[in-house]
């Protein structure tokens, strides 16, 4: 209904009723948060008007508003710290349920094929369960035993929708997926370490793959999975060993280098492995936070991994390319997107298709005038100043 769309992109936007209220009166329409939970509540409808004031403020159309919500996602993990209140964690769920239907949307539009390699859940009753099915996995996916270069890009080759929210702190991550088509979704926040990033959309993706009895078990069985995929067990004890009574901190510099992941989740997958005991443990994580590696740690700046989710990205240019999405569609997917795209410096979509449309004689005379204007402004002296003119070669 429209006020639950309403009340969902507001909360996207990370709104309150009276930030909301305070901006549709900047536009000259006059309403209270009462008028506006009212609205949300589905107890009055807006106004066209109005509508078109909260669509503005939202970045939004108003066929938004109006569009027939059938989009329902099941959650299957959500990690936060106990200070996030409940309002942010109902707007990040909001915000997430909005990227999810940009998604959908963008995939109807190109005709994306659903996913065929769903993940499916398994209860596991051990820790030792739930490294056999990360090591399943890996074999699935023929990744073998080497390093992850990019947990998203396997992810979203894999048909997972993959989202980063930026400048959350209390916030982790989440995973689920739609009800409708049960494709999988792992979120994560950004802006943070990439060794964290991966690891967080390991961690949330695994809720995909293995259960526990309860929410606390789920997790470390989750954990375990995602560090199973990114430090296969085989490597460990080639690279580390069965059995040490001491680890150099250049060590685990060396194999968060190379596999992506933490010292400090290194460390706990030492010790879950046997390879390291308690107490060492114990004296790795006292030294990690004497140094302050729980905040910072070294070497994260300089590792070669790239988590940067690029497959939205991607379809958005590819629908604007096509023009089967105009430049309003695509700042609405993608905001941002006119500046990026530079869009008024080369020619739309409808352009090209105008000028492949002409015959051979008429789409030649075309691009002769442009060349030759082209050439003209090179050798213009207001232009040129830096003489680039007598860079220009002429081919026939």
């Amino acid at each position: 209904m429209i006020g639950d769309r309403i009340k969902r992109k507001r909360q996207a936007s990370g709104l309150s009723l009276q930030d909301l209220a305070d901006r549709l009166e900047g536009l000259g329409i006059k309403l209270s948060r009462a008028a506006l939970s009212n609205y949300e509540n589905n107890k009055a409808t807006p106004n066209a008007k109005t509508l078109w004031g909260i669509a503005k403020i939202l970045n939004t159309s108003m066929d938004y508003f109006v569009a027939e919500d059938d989009t329902k996602i099941a959650l299957q993990g959500f990690r936060k710290k106990a200070s996030l209140s409940q309002t942010r964690v109902e707007q990040i769920k909001a915000y997430i349920h909005d990227e999810i239907e940009k998604r959908i949307e963008l995939d109807s539009i190109l005709g994306e094929d659903e996913p065929r390699d769903l993940p499916v859940q398994r209860v596991v009753a051990s820790p030792e369960e739930a490294e056999d099915v990360a090591r399943e996995r890996r074999a699935t996916w023929s990744l073998g035993d080497q390093p992850i270069s990019s947990v998203t890009s396997l992810l979203e080759a894999k048909g997972w929708y993959v989202i980063q929210i930026p400048n959350e702190e209390d916030f982790d991550g989440m995973a689920g997926y739609i009800e409708s088509s049960h494709k999988p979704f792992a979120v994560s926040r950004g802006g943070i370490a990439v060794d964290r990033i991966r690891l967080n959309l390991l961690h949330e993706a695994g809720h995909a793959f293995v259960a526990g009895n309860d929410d606390k078990e789920s997790d470390k069985f989750a954990f375990r999975f995602a560090a199973s995929l990114l430090f296969p067990r085989e490597r460990v004890w080639e690279e580390i060993g069965r059995k040490r009574t001491s680890v150099d901190i250049e060590e685990l510099l060396v194999a968060k280098a190379r596999y992506g992941l933490s010292m400090q989740a290194i460390a706990y997958r030492l010790r879950d492995l046997g390879v390291i005991s308690e107490s060492l443990y114990v004296m790795l994580f006292r030294y990690f936070n004497g140094r302050g590696f729980r905040v910072e740690e070294p070497g994260s700046n300089e590792l070669k991994f790239e988590e940067t989710p690029m497959a939205f990205r991607g379809k958005v240019h590819r629908a604007f390319s096509e023009a089967l999405i105009s430049t309003d569609d695509a700042e609405r997917f993608l905001p941002g997107f006119r500046s990026s795209s530079d869009s008024s410096a080369r020619l739309s979509s409808v352009e090209i298709k105008r000028l492949l449309s002409l015959s051979s004689e008429e789409r030649n005379k075309v691009l002769e005038a442009s060349a030759q204007a082209v050439l003209e402004a090179y050798a213009d002296p207001d232009v040129n100043i830096s003489g680039m003119a007598d860079d220009i070669v002429e081919h026939s």
